[in-house]
């Protein structure tokens, strides 16, 4: 149990350092504030399948993308 606990920590420490670096590079992160339901989880992943060409990442409520335009209509969309 504690090796599966270590794991996950370095994990979201990875995303961390990997997301620190992605920001310093000029990608823009946005955190909705919460997910309503699976459903809402399911709407922002079809959206962001149609809509969003340049690369992203996502974690749960929080998303970083390359292109400023991008996270801005996600913005104008979701928060």
């Amino acid at each position: 149990m504690i090796e599966v606990k270590a794991k996950e920590m370095q994990t979201e420490i990875d995303r961390e350092v990997l997301w620190g670096m992605l920001k310093d590079l000029g990608w823009h992160r946005v955190m909705i504030d919460r997910l309503t339901d699976n459903t809402h989880a399911i709407d922002i992943t079809n959206w962001l399948e149609e809509n969003v060409k340049n690369p992203y990442e996502r974690n749960g409520r929080d998303f970083l993308f390359a292109a400023e335009r991008d996270a801005t209509m996600f913005i104008l969309r979701w928060v």
